[in-house]
């Protein structure tokens, strides 16, 4: 008996120690990461809201609310011919939002191929509301998702629906798929798709485009995502004078928000993908593999006769949105056609 007390007495010592080692790590303050100025988390980095600075800084034209399970308030562009074919909902990548380059997708389904499209602003992005780049939760985003889907389908009930992004925005549907609401989904559209680190798609000397704390991810999954959720893990490195224009990035993302936008099991997903999907990556984009890309979507084996991915000449990672709508439009009508 005695023994058996000193055993459980040595096991609760070095569970104590691994579990104060833990909160140790976990609360040591961010600056290891080397973030120039950067805070302890994301709230105290920009405003807590939309607000007015930002909301006077960019164009709101065509731009809708509606208000998700928190009373955030979502904004979306809506561009809605009269008698629309389809739907697309189309998400923007890190740190942009659906002013910053998405409106000619917008416009070009519209009113060349008569698809009524909603480029929402994910929250905590452009006009929406919450804090900037962060989320109170994984659950929150993809709700916030089902949100968008549902308010297009009671808009337009009797049409197809199509969910769609680009770049992390396409990482959000990947990650989103299967998830409750999926079921009004007709097909996914995936341009420059960021299908996550462990895809092995993304080039290895991409580092340019954005600083990850790796120690504020570690943090978060050794405390099971008690700590560190809220604190920053990718810093964008946009430009001083991009990040003054009046397109409105945010330069920093939580580690919730980032997790969201990026596939943690990459090749679990893409082979949970069980609608069509059409995917287009450009021929020099400079942040993705497009070999690479379009091999990986060979493992959604069970839509993938139904499907496209395709290698666009010409096209860089941003430049191929402006090409999106001639891309999507036709591939949405072929499938209407088809079915």
């Amino acid at each position: 008996m005695r023994l058996l007390k000193r055993v459980l007495l040595v096991i609760l010592s070095v569970i104590c120690v691994i579990v104060v080692g833990i909160l140790a790590f976990a609360a040591t303050p961010l600056s290891a990461c080397k973030f120039p100025d950067i805070a302890s988390d994301v709230s105290s980095v920009g405003e807590g809201e939309a607000g007015e600075n930002t909301a006077s800084r960019l164009v709101t034209d065509h731009v809708r609310y509606t208000e998700a399970s928190d009373h955030t308030q979502i904004a979306y562009r809506n561009y809605s011919p009269a008698n629309p074919k389809a739907v697309v909902i189309f998400y923007h990548g890190s740190g942009a939002n659906s002013g910053a380059g998405y409106q000619p997708v917008g416009i070009g389904l519209s009113e060349k191929y008569g698809i009524a499209t909603y480029l929402p602003d994910i929250r905590g992005h452009g006009l929406s509301g919450g804090e900037r780049g962060d989320a109170p939760s994984l659950q929150q985003i993809y709700d916030d998702v089902t949100l968008m889907i549902g308010t297009a389908h009671n808009e337009f009930p009797s049409l197809p629906v199509f969910l769609g992004g680009h770049s992390a925005g396409a990482g959000l549907i990947v990650n989103y798929i299967n998830s409750p609401g999926h079921e009004f989904v007709n097909g996914y559209l995936f341009v420059a798709p960021d299908f996550g680190l462990k895809s092995n798609t993304i080039y290895e000397d991409n580092g340019h485009f954005a600083t990850v704390c790796q120690k504020a991810y570690i943090a978060h999954a050794l405390t099971f995502g008690l700590l560190k959720g809220h604190a920053i893990g990718v810093k964008y490195n946009y430009s001083e004078e991009q990040m003054e224009s009046d397109i409105g990035l945010v330069q920093y993302n939580s580690v919730i928000m980032s997790l969201a936008l990026n596939p943690g099991k990459p090749s679990e997903e893409v082979a949970r993908i069980d609608r069509p999907f059409g995917l287009w990556v450009g021929a020099g984009d400079e942040v993705m593999d497009p070999n690479k890309v379009v091999k990986f979507a060979d493992l959604a084996k069970q839509v993938r006769d139904e499907s496209t991915a395709q290698i666009v000449p010409g096209e860089k990672h941003l430049t191929i949105l402006e090409d999106t709508a001639s891309l999507i439009g036709p591939w949405v009508q072929k499938f209407l056609a088809e079915k």
